[in-house]
């Protein structure tokens, strides 16, 4: 189970962060203080995780962390002044701006180059909850630069949410977690009734509100799983997300293009074939036949499964119709090619070739084979 962090990079590509950034909250989720003012506040902590992932290192004057604060849904504090601050990297040091309503990090020596290796934290502690259920936007801005750029601002924001005092959402899990192509799964989780719920995979956006448990059939694929909580009031409800993953052997993949590097091993079947197929003359994949020219009539058993590919070169006089034909134990699968056009026939072992013409015709037509055997 994997609990996700709502983020979006407010900046664009030109001046997106160059540092990393996570957040957590302690207790996860935050939870609302009661909205009766006489009660005492929820107390929440806010840990901002910084890297540099890239391994160029990365020249850093600032970071700012912008904490709403006020009475409204939108606010995460109540007052900031009561905020406890910290910054665990040596040689730097953090003070609430109350103007801006942030608490901004400074290196004693600016900038500060912060590389690969460096790891910090940003610790905001004895928050005071705001009273009001929502989501409170925490925004990250460092002012950053590599090599002799110019300094930027580059803002990250992280939707932080307020709970009910009575809402939970864990132990989301699928079991089992690996299953065969075509297995069943049964994921469960625990929830409060406060909050409406949602099952999210691919293609499929199903309410479980009233559910605890469902049983899912026939996966093929590896399928990542989110349960989405909404509570709140509607103009700024609050979201909670968790995840959980099952891993399919031997899974189906829809890919768009692929790259073959080493054998095939066992058949390669396809129902349909989208534009056409240039196998390079040293693929391993494919030998390609010397050009079948007959136009009397060809008939021959695939010694192995490969693609049957013609072309009706005719111009002129000769406008006839170039007909390949698959005979197998389901049937006859036939193409007729027009003059100028082309065609391919997916083969299997054991079925038969049949190549005739209508007409006067001109053609190649060649042999592609998986296994590397040929025949003419």
């Amino acid at each position: 189970m994997t609990l996700l962090v709502q983020m979006q990079d407010a900046g664009t590509p030109a001046n997106a962060s160059l540092l990393s950034y996570a957040v957590t909250t302690t207790p996860s989720p935050l939870k609302a203080s009661p909205e009766n003012p006489q009660a005492p506040e929820e107390i929440g902590e806010l840990v901002i995780s910084v890297a540099r992932q890239s391994g160029t290192p990365a020249h850093v004057e600032r970071i700012r962390v912008k904490v709403p604060a006020g009475t409204m849904a939108p606010d995460l504090a109540t007052d900031l002044a009561r905020i406890s601050k910290r910054i665990s990297l040596d040689g730097w040091n953090i003070e609430l701006d109350a103007a801006t309503k942030e608490f901004v990090c400074t290196p004693t020596s600016s900038p500060a180059l912060i590389g690969p290796d460096t790891g910090f934290t940003i610790q905001l502690s004895d928050i005071p909850v705001n009273r009001k259920v929502g989501t409170a936007p925490i925004t990250v801005t460092e002012r950053s630069r590599t090599g002799s750029s110019a300094f930027q601002d580059r803002p990250t924001i992280f939707n932080i949410g307020k709970f009910p005092a009575d809402f939970y959402l864990r132990n989301f899990l699928c079991e089992p977690s690996i299953i065969p192509n075509g297995g069943d799964v049964r994921l469960t989780w625990e929830r409060s009734a406060n909050a409406t719920y949602s099952l999210l995979y691919p293609g499929v956006d199903r309410d479980v509100t009233d559910r605890t448990t469902l049983e899912l059939e026939g996966i093929t694929a590896d399928t990542t799983f989110y349960l989405r909580a909404t509570t709140g009031d509607p103009t700024n409800p609050v979201t909670r997300i968790l995840s959980a993953q099952v891993t399919v052997l031997k899974p189906d993949l829809e890919v768009g293009n692929l790259t073959v590097h080493g054998r095939v091993i066992g058949d390669l079947r396809a129902d349909k074939i989208h534009g056409q197929m240039y196998p390079e003359p040293e693929s391993r994949l494919f030998v390609r036949k010397n050009t079948i020219t007959t136009t009397a009539g060809y008939e021959k058993v695939a010694p192995t499964a490969g693609f049957l590919v013609g072309h009706n070169t005719s111009t002129g006089t000769a406008q006839g119709t170039l007909v390949l034909e698959i005979i197998g134990t389901d049937g006859t699968r036939r193409a007729e090619i027009a003059p100028r056009q082309c065609g391919t026939l997916v083969v299997t072992a054991g079925e038969t070739i049949r190549i005739t013409v209508i007409g006067s015709v001109s053609h190649t037509t060649s042999w592609y084979s998986i296994g590397r055997v040929a025949f003419g």
